[in-house]
């Protein structure tokens, strides 16, 4: 009886041992992967990645944050072990000599915009010379503004900033008081002063130039990568389709982002107008940013080169079975 039921528990874990062989990533339970996100509307599927993230054997700790200038600091301290940063902090970085990371799909693109109060006028990015317009100091939102003005012939320093460490309730009322002319911020920033009545989109488009309005990506840290390969495309599987998911389930998408940023409903939906969730990673583009940051004087030297170095398409490839050049890369 005894040598039956030790036959018995050898099968077992021999069985046991087979399933967690032939599982991978799946039949293990790993540790918890870190990933830091931005507070934002269009960051929604990043949101949602802990759900999809499950199926791929995946847990998700989600370290939510308000800019990118905290997600970069937080992923060059190895506080977490992924971050949804912006296409402009690869050119921030390589400026600053940080090398240990990958970019390895995109998050969304746009959703950032020139907002000016009603009444206020400004057909030309000429005419924004004397206004007053609110900014986070070297967020991308005011960065991306400043490189697209100087490009445009605006004086930059003709321009007030005025500086709000973040957006919301500060930097909304100051445009309704008068405070500011208008103000360059992420949304739901811009949504919330046009649903209210008191503020309105600019038609300068601070995102219209070869940039093509990239906005955010995913990185991850360069040695956790190099170790955990497998665990890095199950989160670019899980990103995927969480984005998919959400484009084509608006309702929801609007559920997801009205959670998370505390806005009202009418102001979610208008937010979702101005960007789009993408996951595609766009190497021209981004080369195209890094040269407009580097013209307006925001980087020190040329940085288009590090998108080459940084930008690694095989976790996107391994996951969608498509090519580099489908998903955005040369």
């Amino acid at each position: 009886m005894r040598t039956r039921t030790a036959r018995l528990l050898l099968l077992a874990l021999a069985v046991a041992a087979g399933l967690a062989a032939a599982g991978g990533v799946g039949a293990q339970a790993p540790k918890p992967v870190r990933v830091a996100y931005a507070i934002q509307t269009h960051q929604a599927n990043m949101i949602l990645l802990p759900r999809f993230a499950e199926k791929y054997g995946v847990k998700v700790e989600l370290i939510p944050l308000r800019r990118y200038a905290e997600l970069q600091l937080a992923l060059t301290t190895n506080q977490t072990d992924f971050a949804a940063l912006g296409y402009v902090n690869v050119g921030l970085m390589e400026d600053a000599g940080f090398q240990d990371y990958k970019a390895i799909a995109g998050v969304f693109t746009g959703a950032q915009a020139l907002t000016l109060r009603q009444g206020v006028k400004a057909a030309t990015w000429k005419d924004l010379e004397g206004l007053r317009l609110g900014t986070a100091p070297n967020s991308y939102a005011e960065l991306l503004f400043k490189a697209t003005a100087k490009t445009n012939g605006a004086d930059l320093a003709k321009i007030k900033t005025v500086s709000f460490t973040a957006g919301g309730p500060p930097v909304l009322a100051a445009l309704k008081n008068g405070d500011v002319d208008g103000f360059v911020f992420w949304e739901p920033n811009g949504a919330e002063a046009a649903v209210g009545g008191y503020g309105y989109y600019s038609s300068l488009d601070i995102g219209a130039n070869e940039t093509r309005h990239v906005n955010g990506l995913l990185a991850v840290n360069d040695k956790y990568a190099a170790q955990h390969g497998d665990v890095a495309v199950a989160v670019v599987k899980a990103l995927i389709d969480a984005t998919n998911h959400l484009n084509g389930h608006p309702d929801e998408y609007a559920e997801v982002a009205q959670r998370a940023t505390g806005s009202p409903m009418p102001v979610v939906k208008e937010s979702i107008k101005h960007g789009t969730l993408d996951y595609k990673l766009y190497q021209k583009e981004g080369e195209a940013l890094l040269a407009l940051i580097h013209e307006a004087g925001i980087t020190k030297k040329l940085t288009t080169a590090a998108v080459d170095k940084h930008f690694d398409y095989q976790y996107l490839t391994k996951a969608t079975g498509k090519s580099r050049q489908e998903l955005g890369g040369r």
